[in-house]
C-alpha cells in the first residue's frame, strides 16, 4: 500500500469518526498529515502537532514549536498566519467567525484540519 492510499484511508476513517462529534475544550483539533513537501517517504513516525481550542485561544503542545500556523477560508485566502517560537497560547483575531482550514507546516510536512470560530 503506498503512502497516498494510506493517508486517504486514514483521513476517511477520521472524517467518519468525527463527523457527529462535538468539540469540547479538552478535545484536541484533529490535524491530518499531507504528502511530504519533498515528495519522499518519511523514515520515521511523524509527531502530529496538537492544539486545544478555547474560544479564540489555541493552546499548542511542544510538538508545534518551529511550525507555521495559517487559517484559510474556503477560497484558500490566508486570514491569519503566525510562526510558533515557543510552547504556549496563540490568540486568534476575534474578528474571525465561521469555519476555517487550519494548516500547520513544520519542516517538510503540512498538517491540515478544520477550526470553528
Amino acid at each position: 500500500m503506498n503512502i497516498k492510499t494510506l493517508l486517504f484511508a486514514f483521513a476517511a476513517l477520521f472524517a467518519t469518526a468525527t463527523s457527529n462529534a462535538t468539540t469540547a475544550v479538552d478535545d484536541p483539533l484533529i490535524l491530518l498529515p499531507t504528502i511530504p513537501n519533498n515528495g519522499g517517504n518519511p523514515r520515521s513516525p511523524v509527531a502530529v502537532p496538537v492544539f486545544y481550542q478555547d474560544g479564540y485561544t489555541l493552546t499548542a503542545s511542544s510538538y508545534t514549536v518551529g511550525s507555521t500556523v495559517e487559517l484559510l477560508d474556503e477560497d484558500d485566502n490566508v486570514f491569519f498566519s503566525t510562526y510558533i517560537y515557543i510552547e504556549g497560547d496563540i490568540q486568534l483575531p476575534t474578528t474571525l467567525a465561521g469555519t476555517y482550514t487550519i494548516e500547520v507546516t513544520r519542516g517538510g510536512m503540512t498538517f491540515i484540519g478544520e477550526i470553528e470560530l
